[in-house]
């Protein structure tokens, strides 16, 4: 890996280049997963000894009784971070406290949508809204009719996007203005609209965050706002504060590391993320919830950022902790176990995915499920071996996954991963100027994702391996174009930073 004085572009923080792998320790006094272990426990003590922190909202309604409209305000902040299950208490308990309280259902029917990550239980949310009681209150009946835009009839985009029309009428006090921030965000789906939406969120959520610097929703949806390499510094005064505001919300503590990433802070994307997997296991230790409900989405994270450290060792020991049969735990653990084949080459031991588990609706649904990660692993199994008839057979049972997908987003993401897998194959097998022909349509093909939002989906980032293929065939100039080009898109990147430095 290259040092500091290397030139090689690591985008980070105020032109400044980010720490080079080697100023970052193998080793630490307590390894990663012992440290998570050992956060996990002081968070759980600390969880039942004090209340929860989750941030400052202030919502008025129309109700009298003081303890509901507590509750209520407790699962605005919980909305607000993303904790929807006690979120959903909360607006319960609120209903409990006033059985007349139309706002409380409301918030309930609101933890039914996760806009961000693209999940609804419409059923669920209409259920509630149909017991909830009337309301004389005129705004609190412009909210409610604006949630059953959300859970009209339609498609789900469609609906997405009435949704947040609806959400720009509602009289504009703070929180209507933060939840329409979120709605605007809630309808991004990877398209050349994207960044404008963005801004138009982080333009609304710029003055509240100033004006309510406690506010969950308004740092939450700051980072997500500036959640890409370009933007990504003017994210960092909300990622340095959001965590420290709602530490009790394990989503809150991974949130920062959106930007840590996006500037390549590894050290700092690794604090992030073993915080956040810590609180969520002491939580589900707390309630005594299934084991699905930790967030692996945040083990994902920090497995990638250990491997970006050179922690390898760390790194495979954290896929033993992604244990379970939930349909979410088999897919990060057939994930986990890909990206480990990919980031460090090794052939890996590959796990069948079994027969679907029952799962809730739960965050951060994968691009591809536990049979494309399986078959990519076995195709690079494969490769490795130089077993052209298996890595063939890999390759085409990922490329098949494509034909039957018919998300336009998930169909991309697993195309692209067929395409980068073909192009391996064809450097093994000789077929050098081939295997560089089909790395260019990968390059094209996850151009139009636009830059990952943490690790990449497609797994190896297509202009690092045209950069590789093209440094094999002794093209070092044409090679330090795309291995900076993927530093663009995936700042301080280990293997692409070692990339550009090698074809000097």
């Amino acid at each position: 890996m290259t040092n500091r004085s290397s030139g090689a572009p690591q985008y980070s923080l105020a032109g400044g280049p980010c720490k080079a792998r080697e100023s970052i320790p193998e080793r630490v006094t307590i390894d990663g997963v012992m440290r998570v272990f050992l956060l996990s426990i002081l968070l759980l003590l600390a969880s039942a000894a004090h209340p929860a922190e989750l941030g400052s909202v202030t919502f008025p309604t129309s109700t009298t009784n003081a303890n509901a409209q507590a509750a209520f305000e407790r699962g605005v902040a919980a909305l607000h971070s993303f904790w929807y299950e006690e979120a959903a208490a909360s607006f319960r308990r609120a209903q409990e406290l006033d059985p007349s309280f139309a706002m409380a259902y409301w918030g309930e029917a609101m933890s039914c949508n996760h806009p961000i990550w693209q999940e609804q239980d419409r059923d669920a949310a209409l259920r509630v809204l149909a017991k909830a009681p009337a309301t004389t209150n005129d705004r609190e009946r412009a909210w409610l009719d604006a949630l059953r835009v959300l859970y009209g009839e339609g498609e789900k985009r469609d609906r997405d996007r009435a949704y947040e029309q609806a959400m720009a009428k509602l009289p504009q006090d703070d929180e209507a203005q933060i939840f329409h921030a979120l709605s605007i965000l809630g309808t991004m789906d990877k398209g050349p609209d994207d960044a404008r939406k963005q801004i138009r969120a982080a333009a609304i959520l710029e003055p509240l965050m100033a004006a309510h610097p406690d506010h969950p929703g308004a740092l939450h949806y700051l980072i997500h706002a500036y959640d890409d390499p370009l933007h990504a510094p003017l994210g960092l005064r909300a990622a340095t504060r959001y965590s420290r505001v709602a530490p009790a919300a394990h989503h809150a503590l991974h949130m920062p590391s959106h930007i840590f990433l996006q500037l390549g802070m590894w050290n700092e994307a690794a604090a992030s993320n073993e915080q956040s997997w810590a609180a969520s296991v002491a939580w589900v230790e707390r309630d005594k919830l299934p084991s699905s409900k930790r967030d692996l989405h945040s083990l994902v994270w920090l497995q990638y950022i250990y491997l970006q450290q050179g922690r390898r060792d760390e790194a495979k020991r954290l896929i033993e902790l992604a244990s379970g049969t939930s349909d979410r735990e088999r897919n990060t653990r057939a994930r986990m176990i890909a990206r480990y084949a990919i980031e460090t080459g090794a052939i890996v031991s590959i796990e069948d995915p079994g027969s679907p588990a029952a799962d809730p609706v739960h965050c951060a649904a994968p691009a591809y499920s536990s049979n494309e990660a399986v078959a990519f692993t076995r195709a690079l199994n494969a490769i490795h071996r130089g077993d052209a008839s298996a890595a063939s057979e890999a390759i085409a049972a990922v490329e098949s996954d494509a034909t039957k997908e018919k998300r336009p987003i998930e169909k991309r993401t697993i195309e692209t991963m067929a395409l980068i897998l073909h192009a391996l194959d064809l450097q093994k097998r000789g077929q050098l100027v081939h295997a560089i022909e089909v790395a260019r349509k990968a390059v094209t093909l996850e151009e139009t994702l636009g830059p990952p939002s943490g690790p990449p989906d497609v797994l190896k980032p297509a202009h690092e391996l045209l950069g590789d293929l093209l440094l094999a065939a002794g093209k070092p100039k044409e090679a330090r174009e795309q291995y900076q080009l993927s530093l663009q898109r995936t700042p301080n990147r280990a293997l692409s930073v070692a990339g550009w430095a090698a074809g000097k």
